[in-house]
């Protein structure tokens, strides 16, 4: 008798062990390159669901704004990091980067705000986008959401790469050491703020920030609903001492339409419930909780995350 009931009990043991298998996920979630933010964001993100639902095991990925979109999109990626603006745009389907509507992205929750921010040395010629003709620039990656909005500030100022003397495709710590040593005249970048890369490069003789005139502003707002006006606080970097009026759009995280929506639930959960932890990860995250996570997303919610946040 005593071994009938052992084997029953393997037997049982053995199918719960099958089952908890089977449910089992293992997620890719596509972050963004080494240096800027979003890079310790999709690690702590990834930790949070791993640690707070059992059995899920996820990937994370370098990768930029256009690519994390076109990636869930097709099913490359089942989480991703993008922007409010890049949201609107491949849902619509507008520009080079999106010649085709992208349908099968969805909204789990919005982080926080960030401006596109242009920083030159503190003792560079350059004061306004004007100046940035015959100057060596950094719009980062090709197609990325930094090279998308940089060709559309240019444009609006008459201007575009051909006039540059050079474009660099740098990372943003690469940008960054280059600025401080007098090897690049503009940085551009998306960047929460402060921004890491920034202060690295102010630790010299410090940087200034090339305000976005008015007019600019409300012509890229008209485009895409998904900016807003931000201001950078005077003394957020060695050297830039006054407020400076930028353009700027929010961080989210989309999933791919697919995702099993009991999943998605758990992750955005998982992701609000445990808010107090992505606080440490980055200070523009500070004010990211229950109230804010539904906000700015600029697509429409996963049912998983609409099922979590009561908006079925």
């Amino acid at each position: 008798m005593m071994k009938i009931k052992t084997l029953k009990a393997f037997v049982l043991a053995g199918m719960t062990c099958f089952a908890g298998s089977v449910q089992a996920q293992n997620l890719t979630l596509a972050s963004g390159p080494s240096g800027g933010t979003w890079y310790p964001l999709g690690a702590a993100l990834a930790k949070i669901i791993e640690d707070e639902i059992p059995g899920t095991r996820v990937s994370v990925v370098n990768g930029v704004t256009v690519a994390n979109i076109l990636g869930t999109n097709a099913g490359q990626y089942d989480l991703a990091l993008s922007l409010s603006t890049s949201n609107v745009d491949a849902i619509e389907g507008v520009g080079d980067s999106f010649p085709a509507k992208q349908d099968n992205i969805r909204g789990i929750v919005g982080f926080y705000p960030a401006p596109y921010q242009m920083a030159v040395s503190a003792d560079s010629d350059i004061q306004t986008i004007s100046d940035f003709s015959g100057k060596v620039i950094n719009p980062g990656v090709v197609g990325g959401a930094t090279d998308v909005l940089t060709h559309a500030i240019l444009d609006l100022n008459g201007l575009s790469y051909d006039d540059m003397d050079r474009v660099e495709r740098l990372s943003y710590a690469d940008a960054s050491m280059q600025l401080k040593d007098g090897h690049l005249d503009v940085f551009c970048g998306i960047l929460s703020v402060p921004s890491g890369a920034i202060t690295e490069a102010a630790l010299g003789s410090g940087v200034r920030l090339i305000p976005m005139d008015e007019e600019s502003i409300s012509k890229l707002k008209e485009k895409n609903d998904g900016y807003i006006s931000v201001e950078i606080p005077g003394g957020t970097y060695k050297g830039q001492d006054e407020p400076v009026p930028a353009i700027g759009m929010n961080n989210v995280l989309i999933a791919n339409a697919d995702l099993d929506a009991d999943l998605v639930e758990k992750i955005t959960r998982a992701i609000v419930e445990n808010a107090e932890k992505l606080h440490a990860v980055n200070a523009a995250l500070n004010n990211f909780g229950p109230d804010t996570a539904a906000n700015g997303i600029g697509a429409e919610l996963h049912p998983g995350a609409a099922a979590y946040f009561g908006q079925q």
